[in-house]
């Protein structure tokens, strides 16, 4: 009986990784069949042709483009129209992945044999092995039960169950990673009451992905730390205000896009202070009540 890994990859302007993120997917298994469908949203440069070149040397590799740059919605895509036909709708197991890693070697087969030690787990993810702060952040996934953004894998039933009821993440959402990581832990029950102590993440110690870290020597890079900080401040706020959303209601009840939640969901305090951030943290929800101040659109 063959068995089918379906193999998410998101890009976004991604023409300088995306080949050696690709290349980093070889899994040779006898029985499996792997599906791999690159998202590139919003993309103006070589992300889309790059990958339609390498399709020509593999029948199993293909690229969606999508005009709009969000990940949330490119996520939605899959979810609830990719991964809906016929030669993904029986994946065992659906792989989402960023276009700017790598996968470490044996990672997919450890991801899918999570599932199989676990039989509760609706998410597999994997752990950082790059980046300075990747002991840290290693140990924060593991106590918390985070998903990575980079590297993950939901079981097929799973993602099944997802469409079947609806669920979709907010469009402008920041980092879908800690609110899948929310449904699979919830079960997709709302948060209050719920004790998470049944194993619904598992993190093999096989699965693993690295990525460039930023050099404080290029002038580039400078600009893409301080614009990270900026979303990091911005998403913080953001899963604030969808968890208080989400205690008492399941998660099809959420809104289509993070303009509604600002307007209906309440504001975190601006007082909370979570150190050299907070400054930033205070600006994006400064933004957030001029916005709900503002007449809502009929």
């Amino acid at each position: 009986m063959t068995t089918t890994w379906s193999i998410a990859v998101f890009a976004h302007n991604e023409a300088a990784n995306i080949a050696a993120t690709l290349g980093s997917i070889c899994v040779v298994e006898d029985g499996i069949t792997i599906r791999v469908v690159v998202l590139a949203n919003g993309c103006s440069d070589r992300t889309a042709s790059i990958v339609r070149e390498l399709a020509t040397l593999n029948n199993n590799l293909q690229v969606i483009e999508i005009p709009l740059a969000d990940k949330a919605n490119a996520w939605n895509l899959y979810i609830h129209e990719i991964s809906a036909n016929s030669s993904l709708s029986v994946a065992e197991m659906h792989v989402f992945i960023d276009g700017d890693v790598q996968v470490e070697s044996g990672s997919l087969k450890a991801l899918a044999a999570a599932f199989e030690q676990a039989p509760t787990a609706n998410a597999a993810g994997a752990l950082p092995v790059a980046g300075r702060d990747r002991e840290a952040w290693r140990r924060r996934m593991l106590a918390n039960g985070t998903l990575a953004g980079g590297l993950y894998a939901l079981r097929g039933s799973f993602v099944e169950r997802i469409r079947r009821r609806g669920i979709r993440i907010p469009q402008g959402l920041i980092g879908e990673d800690w609110l899948v990581s929310l449904f699979a832990k919830s079960d997709l029950q709302p948060l209050a009451g719920n004790g998470y102590a049944v194993l619904r993440i598992a993190f093999p110690s096989g699965a693993g992905f690295s990525f460039r870290s930023l050099d404080p020597r290029r002038l580039k890079d400078w600009h893409t730390y301080l614009r990270r900080l900026w979303r990091y401040a911005l998403r913080g706020v953001q899963f604030e205000m969808l968890f208080g959303w989400l205690m008492h209601q399941p998660p099809e009840a959420l809104p289509p896009n993070m303009e509604q939640v600002y307007r209906q969901a309440l504001p975190p305090s601006r007082l909370k202070w979570i150190g050299p951030t907070s400054p930033l943290r205070f600006l994006a929800i400064q933004r957030i009540r001029l916005l709900r101040a503002r007449k809502s659109p009929n």
